[in-house]
């Protein structure tokens, strides 16, 4: 009686939070939990495999790429596919796809992980695989420092019968090659692709014996090929990437050759993670090369809309690593463009975004940039610092109200990025879909 008290207590509050234009991607799920705190538990018996993304970076865009890739053989799968990804999220998840009587039977769900809730998480339900993407300072008054959260997420994996996927050019991923587990290692080739980095890393030392790591390749921030003269180095991948290509992306595995319909090399990271997965699972290469080809993002990741013709791309920033990432890829064109950065400072978001001061924002000291419009509830922070970046200012224009930041954009056509923190892409979002025609597919720019 519980059980079905929770969901349709859930189900109820998320119609009316819908109704009231709320997003509601949560609301059924912190209702569903004070009713009954062991719902989770309880809807998950009935699906075959657990499957969690966690990490810094990527987890959205392999998630969905994972569960796109099992859906194409036809297996039944649950993806919270908006990104509410901590518990009450993705209890909502489960909530609004459970009938009343509350039996869910799925082949797998595929589920992105919040990295600071997975030891909460995992409590309640222990997943059969864990995909682990990479590790990078992100929102520190919530997180805090990555040296802990590390060790928490290990405590937590540590006890559960689990089978690991490690992107194993993270030294700080590779902290959880523990023993006894079945791992799966992933990673790029030396010389795969030229990201741009901006020389910043979150690891620079060993953890096992304090000294500071030594790399043979730098693929960018602390990923690449590294090694310590204590024996800690990155291992041999089961899966390797060499020869990416961008625009739209594709790369080569096992002699295969890979495309896909979408932009951003970093991407290739979370393509592969998807790919080792999938393969473990029994897809067959020639399945996985065909559904990878068909993948679309609509989630605000490297995702493409088109004004007048010109391309408007929206891509998620909200750290440090991801921001200057995103930056490179920018900048790898040469056709005259303009900017829009969207800083919050919501919960969400961060409350702390001191972490703006540590993107490379110098790197935009370019003739090509015609303009940057800082946006957002810190709109006077960003343009601060791209001042302190001796951005030229007759470039920088400040609109706070991020719709009204888009329609300056719209009023002055041309390619444009927007690059928005966490609540400022859901605005953003809203109001692309709502006034461009979306193209279908991704073209080279």
């Amino acid at each position: 009686m519980k059980k079905k008290m929770a969901i349709l207590g859930g189900k109820t509050f998320g119609k009316v939070s819908r109704l009231f234009g709320h997003q509601g991607s949560t609301i059924p799920g912190v209702v569903a939990l004070k009713i009954d705190p062991n719902i989770l538990i309880k809807l998950s018996k009935h699906i075959n495999q657990l499957i969690f993304i966690t990490g810094t970076n990527g987890k959205t865009t392999t998630s969905n790429l994972l569960a796109h890739l099992l859906r194409s053989t036809g297996k039944k799968i649950l993806n919270n596919s908006e990104g509410s990804n901590m518990l009450s999220g993705i209890t909502a998840c489960f909530i609004n796809q459970a009938p009343l009587f509350g039996i869910l039977k799925y082949d797998y769900a595929v589920l992105e992980v919040d990295e600071a809730s997975l030891p909460v998480i995992v409590k309640q339900i222990a997943p059969q695989m864990i995909i682990i993407t990479n590790f990078f300072r992100d929102q520190l008054d919530r997180y805090g420092e990555i040296d802990i959260l590390i060790k928490d997420i290990i405590n937590a994996v540590d006890p559960i019968d689990t089978k690991l996927f490690l992107n194993v050019d993270d030294p700080l991923v590779f902290r959880l090659n523990l023993p006894g587990k079945d791992k799966v290692f992933y990673g790029l080739s030396k010389d795969a692709y030229c990201f741009g980095d901006y020389g910043m890393s979150d690891s620079k030392y060993c953890p096992t014996c304090g000294e500071e790591i030594q790399y043979e390749y730098i693929h960018f921030s602390q990923l690449g090929l590294y090694s310590c003269t204590c024996g800690f180095k990155r291992p041999e991948p089961h899966y390797e990437i060499n020869n990416v290509q961008n625009s739209p992306l594709s790369f080569k595995l096992k002699d295969d050759i890979y495309e896909m319909n979408i932009t951003g090399a970093y991407n290739v990271y979370n393509a592969l993670a998807a790919i080792a997965c999938a393969a473990e699972l029994g897809v067959q290469p020639m399945m996985i090369r065909e559904s990878l080809y068909h993948y679309h993002s609509e989630n605000g990741r490297m995702q493409l809309f088109y004004h007048q013709g010109f391309p408007y791309i929206v891509n998620l920033s909200k750290n440090p690593s991801g921001t200057n990432v995103s930056l490179s890829e920018i900048l790898s064109t040469q056709h005259d463009k303009q900017i829009v950065l969207c800083l919050n400072d919501l919960v969400a978001d961060g409350e702390d975004v001191s972490w703006i001061w540590d993107v490379d924002y110098e790197c935009l000291q370019r003739k090509d940039i015609t303009r940057i419009i800082c946006s957002g509830r810190r709109a006077a922070d960003l343009s601060l610092r791209l001042k302190y970046a001796s951005i030229n200012q007759n470039k920088l224009i400040i609109i706070p109200t991020i719709e009204k930041a888009l329609q300056y954009t719209y009023d002055h056509p041309m390619p444009t990025y927007i690059l928005p923190t966490y609540t400022a892409l859901h605005q953003v979002m809203s109001y692309m879909t709502r006034s461009v025609n979306k193209k279908n597919e991704v073209s080279s720019i």
